[in-house]
């Protein structure tokens, strides 16, 4: 972990007292509280879609092309919303974007009230967002790359290989296999011992 390697070249500079201190999020902010949007209702989609958000900017690292070509995978029910664009478009049948919200409240509401995030960067150094919707008690589906290990482990979520829309969409549909309520709790208590 970076943080280990961080301490063990501290200490040998001399520095033996250095802790540890992760980012956090306001919990009271990204809280399961938030799940106050019917965003089924919203986006014109069936009761019964597998409702995915992500959250963020669509630079090259994000891997925006990998979330595509995994929901063009699984086509419908799992619907994706790519929060983050300079304008609302329909990507995909099941792939729409929309723009990002910067008031954090609205973000968390959007966050809480889809079933989960997704994420398919690789070069994540922190993953405030993975955060922020753990958080709101929601599991994330992530890559096994940069920092998504250090925070999603199997009882909040799942990870994939990275860059691997197949294996991606796998972990997707592997989620609606398991306790999504419980893996969202799970996650929250996780950022609250750890991340506030």
């Amino acid at each position: 972990a970076p943080s280990r390697v961080m301490r063990d070249y501290l200490r040998e500079l001399g520095i033996h007292h250095a802790r540890h201190q992760p980012l956090g999020v306001d919990p009271t902010t990204f809280h399961p509280a938030r799940r106050t949007r019917d965003l089924r209702a919203e986006l014109g989609l069936a009761p019964d879609a597998r409702l995915l958000l992500y959250a963020g900017r669509f630079s090259r690292e994000k891997r925006i092309d990998v979330l595509r070509e995994a929901f063009r995978r699984l086509g419908p029910p799992y619907e994706l919303v790519l929060l983050g664009g300079a304008a609302t478009r329909q990507l995909e049948r099941n792939v729409r974007t929309l723009p990002y919200r910067n008031d954090p409240a609205e973000l968390a509401a959007w966050m809480a009230s889809a079933d989960a995030l997704v994420h398919a960067g690789t070069e994540e150094t922190f993953g405030l967002v993975v955060l922020e919707a753990m958080a709101c008690g929601r599991p994330v589906v992530g890559t096994r790359a940069s920092a998504m290990p250090e925070l999603v482990s199997d009882d909040v979520g799942l990870l994939a290989r990275p860059g691997d829309a197949a294996d991606l969409a796998d972990a997707i549909a592997g989620l609606y296999d398991m306790d999504v309520e419980g893996m969202g709790r799970a996650a929250r208590a996780r950022v609250m011992q750890h991340f506030t």
